[in-house]
């Protein structure tokens, strides 16, 4: 599939280039141009991108920030969103925000997190650890095969399915074989995976492993629903991407 443009979003007054430094690895993947969309003007990126041999254009939101995101999505044809929606009036403003972009947007998105962790392996690049939240519906098998068009960038996966009920031995066993599959299919395309089950809320769970984990991001579908509970409905993926503390790739 490839990422050939990005769409990089900002909302604080003043921006850091580092995260966008951590996603250069898509060059791998066929990144070629970057579209900036900042909340004000912000000098010399494009200088240094064009230091990293990738052009880029500019643009300053006009009017609303998730409706401009999504125009300029559409205009400019980009294949992948990551939006810095850090905001000077409170946490709350930028959930909002990451609720209404998520809901609206018909491409992948990256929603950045408030307060980068910076222990361990923050400093490495964006898909180097990978938690992949999974509950084989529709939308996690969606979310597979756009995740292993990453593998080239991918050094570590943790797949990870959370359940919030006692099982049965034949259930069990049934989860077992199911993890096991999905673990072989990403080993089978060279990308060192683990299966790992958690117990509990799950928006709350997968955000536990990724800490258990040091994970660099996490990636999700949004509308699959378990037998259990739903797990990778849109109400945890808005949960997920709200607080993390680590990235989070959101398949739609």
């Amino acid at each position: 599939m490839g990422v050939g443009k990005l769409l990089y979003v900002t909302k604080a007054r003043e921006p850091s280039f580092s995260e966008i430094e951590r996603l250069l690895a898509l060059r791998t993947l066929g990144l070629e141009e970057v579209v900036f969309l900042h909340a004000t003007k912000v000098a010399g990126w494009e200088t240094r991108m064009a230091e990293y041999g990738i052009n880029s254009r500019t643009f300053v939101v006009e009017g609303h920030m998730v409706r401009s995101i999504l125009d300029l999505a559409h205009r400019e044809g980009v294949s992948l969103i990551a939006a810095s929606l850090k905001c000077d009036i409170g946490g709350r403003v930028r959930r909002s925000l990451t609720k209404d972009l998520l809901r609206s947007s018909r491409v992948p998105v990256i929603i950045l997190p408030e307060n980068v962790e910076t222990s361990g392996s923050a400093q490495e690049g964006m898909f180097t650890h990978v938690i992949f939240a999974d509950d084989w519906s529709a939308a996690s098998e969606k979310a597979r095969s756009y995740l292993l068009d990453f593998k080239e960038i991918i050094k570590e996966l943790e797949i990870v399915y959370v359940l919030d009920r006692k099982l049965s031995v034949r259930d069990m066993g049934n989860l077992k074989e199911k993890l096991s599959q999905t673990r072989k299919i990403f080993l089978d395309q060279g990308i060192d995976a683990e299966a790992h089950v958690y117990a509990g809320e799950p928006a709350a769970e997968v955000m536990l492993a990724a800490r258990d984990y040091g994970a660099t991001c996490i990636v999700m579908g949004t509308t699959g629903k378990s037998p259990l509970k739903e797990l990778l409905s849109r109400s945890y993926s808005y949960r997920v991407a709200g607080a993390s503390v680590v990235p989070t790739l959101v398949i739609p």
